[in-house]
């Protein structure tokens, strides 16, 4: 999608996805299994951080695969909070991905004004990576939110 045709209900996301690529280009680690993504997806929302930082996101997620047809991966929490399900595309079993999709879980159903990869997402997907994918990783996607304009609440990630 080009500045030109940028959806306007969700500014932020292309610039997003270039700055997660170019904070971890290589996506990070690679699952070989669709059961190790599973079971890391488990062990993260079951876990007593996920329950300390998002304690209202729910804990009772569905980690589904998608064909690698399929041209994105995605997640989608229920109205109530209560349970979540994410898709994840095949070809896309990388840890960015997969901590991306968690990040969406632990915004919720109402990801605010600015769209659904706006301020909430990215504090939130940028908490989520300082704890799974590592501090070096955090700070350089840090940087290159900061860079590319990408609002976040910094006084939520202290």
């Amino acid at each position: 999608m080009t500045a030109a045709t940028e959806d306007p209900t969700d500014p932020h996301r292309d610039t997003l996805y270039r700055c997660e690529h170019d904070a971890l280009p290589d996506g990070g680690r690679r699952f070989r299994r669709f059961a190790e993504l599973e079971r890391f997806v488990t062990e993260v929302v079951l876990g007593p951080w996920w329950e300390q930082e998002f304690p209202d996101a729910p804990i009772e997620v569905t980690v589904l695969r998608r064909s690698a047809g399929a041209t994105f991966s995605a997640a989608h929490v229920a109205e109530d909070g209560d349970a979540a399900a994410i898709w994840i595309r095949d070809g896309s079993w990388d840890a960015v991905t997969v901590v991306h999709e968690l990040a969406h879980v632990a915004t919720g159903a109402d990801a605010g004004p600015d769209g659904s990869h706006g301020s909430l997402f990215a504090t939130n997907l940028l908490r989520c990576w300082r704890e799974l994918l590592g501090v070096q990783a955090y700070g350089a996607l840090r940087s290159a939110l900061e860079a590319n304009g990408i609002p976040y609440h910094r006084d939520r990630l202290d």
